[in-house]
């Protein structure tokens, strides 16, 4: 898609959006580097006439649902919950519009302020840590801490499927284990096992939050030693505010270099004013070896079925032992 034919395709949809005096002009369209599969994002600048008559220039960040790949997502709940949390202190781009149905380019979209900031992972693999990266990283353990404090029910947050403490263990569960029958390519015993174990051992949640699902350094932005905003919340929705603890520190994308995991939990303790549960977390953690294990077997399904030309896809199946390895490791800590 070219950016002459995102214009376009913007400036219909904003024509409609904003009703047709508002005139609105886009320009400067270029693709923004990205990591992510989920979601291809451009950025803008959009000028309009608003209703009292006057100039308004917003330079804004467009996310785009890319084609299949290694999660199944909407975009609804995405843009409900980042909308919900608009007014909130969890730092986050500001919600501005969205097309679900794809009517104007094709797919669907929705469309954010812009944030400054960069997502480089590189830091993280500094040897002896890097005192910038350590401060991101206690803002966002005080940022998950608000996150998962956020009354989402006073909010009238509706686009998140309902869950109890009882079961909100055994739902993820179910969710990722369907998905997992749907998408392997070739028997798994091992995950199968991994499943039950989970199973027999699900925890009870102290409390429903927004869980934004995909928590950890590459799905934020930074500037200098400033956390500017979580990304990514494709996988957000409502369940045990400990399953993002137990994945921001997996070995891909961990700071511990930097900040020690035990040092982030205790900023997060101290901002959200709880004690976590060191063996309720442990269950998380084992629990989000699998999950990315399904992720995987997802995204090499997606390729193997044509689905997606992404060649980052191809091989995805091969990180699985790796991940399962990892998951046997944690079991005893549970």
């Amino acid at each position: 898609m070219t950016p002459e034919a995102i214009g376009a395709g913007l400036t219909a949809f904003l024509t409609a959006e904003l009703g047709g005096d508002a005139h609105p002009v886009i320009s400067d369209v270029s693709p923004v580097a990205s990591i992510g599969n989920a979601r291809e994002p451009w950025a803008f600048t959009v000028a309009w006439q608003t209703a009292d008559g006057h100039q308004r220039t917003e330079r804004c960040v467009m996310l785009l649902k890319a084609e299949a790949g290694q999660l199944e997502t909407t975009l609804a709940p995405e843009f409900g919950t980042i909308e919900a949390l608009g007014d909130s202190d969890v730092p986050l781009a500001r919600a501005l519009w969205c097309d679900e149905g794809g009517t104007w380019l094709g797919q669907g979209f929705f469309v954010t302020a812009f944030v400054p900031g960069t997502a480089s992972m590189r830091p993280l693999r500094i040897e002896g840590g890097d005192p910038a990266l350590r401060n991101v990283a206690l803002e966002l353990a005080r940022a998950a801490a608000r996150l998962h404090r956020f009354d989402w029910q006073s909010a009238g947050l509706t686009c998140l499927p309902p869950v109890e403490r009882s079961d909100v263990a055994l739902a993820q569960l179910d969710l990722w284990e369907e998905q997992f029958r749907r998408q392997r390519l070739e028997p798994h015993p091992a995950l199968a096992w991994a499943f039950e174990w989970l199973r027999q051992h699900a925890p009870t949640a102290a409390r429903i939050s927004i869980v934004h699902g995909d928590l950890r350094f590459g799905n934020l932005l930074y500037e200098n030693d400033r956390l500017t905003a979580l990304l990514d919340w494709e996988m957000t929705h409502l369940g045990d505010p400990l399953e993002d603890l137990g994945w921001v520190y997996r070995s891909l994308w961990s700071p511990e270099r930097s900040l020690p995991f035990d040092e982030f939990l205790a900023a997060y303790e101290a901002e959200r004013g709880v004690t976590v549960d060191l063996e309720h977390l442990g269950w998380y953690r084992a629990f989000s070896e699998v999950k990315h294990s399904i992720i995987s077997l997802t995204a090499a399904r997606s390729f193997s079925d044509r689905l997606t030309h992404n060649l980052r896809h191809a091989d995805r199946a091969e990180t699985v032992p790796a991940f399962l390895q990892c998951f046997l490791e944690l079991v005893p800590a549970c």
